[in-house]
Parts: C-alpha cells; structure tokens; sequence
C-alpha cells in the first residue's frame, strides 16, 4: 500500500483522487481540457520561491508514480507525461500541471460533446 504524503506543500492523496476522478469522469476531463492540454491546478505556494529544476523533477516522477495518473493514462490510451508549471504572482506562486494529449484525444471528447448537446436540443 502506498503512503501518501505531502511533496513541496502539494497534498499527494488530494492530487491522486483529482488525477482519478479524472480518469473516470469524462465530463470532468472535458472541463479541464485547454486545446491540447489537461490542466490540473495545484495549491498555491504563499513564498515567490519557484522550484528548483530537481524539485520540479522530483513532483513529476511523484506524480508519475501515482495510481491515479496511471488510471488516466490507460484511459486516454496515451502515454503522456505530466509537466510541472508555476508562475509568480502578487500572492505567491501559483501552480499547476499541464499533461499534454494528442490532438485526436481532443477531437473525439468536443465531437462526443456536441452529439451530446445536439440530442438535448434536438
């Protein structure tokens, strides 16, 4: 059983159940889908410090590592990789993952997403 814990302030076990719901909720997925992009956003640090390149790395493998993300990565059939990103703001840094997916993973949820919203309609 793995232990989840907290890595440079970001909740492990909250990250995992996001990363699954994900995964399992294609509606969720839509909502979080930027072209071709998923976006998980992440709790703000209140320092302006960013991380260190093998901080960065080490959140990726973390993350990497976890059920969740794996769940999604069979149920997008891809193997994609999540990338690190913060940017410093007036508060803090805020914080989040991009995890890039192909263009025809993109095409096929907006196409099921306009049949869907057709039917309602029609």
């Amino acid at each position: 059983m793995m232990i989840l814990k907290r890595i440079a302030g970001i909740s492990i076990w909250k990250l995992n159940r996001t990363l699954k719901k994900l995964a399992f909720a294609r509606m969720e997925l839509e909502k979080q889908m930027r072209k071709e992009l998923i976006v998980v956003l992440l709790e703000p640090k209140k320092e302006s410090v960013l991380a260190t390149p093998e901080e960065k790395k080490e959140i990726e493998q973390t993350v990497m590592a976890l059920n969740g993300f794996e769940t999604l990565r069979l149920c997008l059939l891809e193997d994609c990789k999540p990338v690190y990103m913060e940017k410093v703001t007036q508060s803090g840094v805020s914080r989040w993952l991009e995890i890039p997916v192909e263009p025809l993973i993109t095409y096929e949820f907006m196409n099921e997403s306009s049949r869907n919203h057709e039917q309602l309609i029609g």
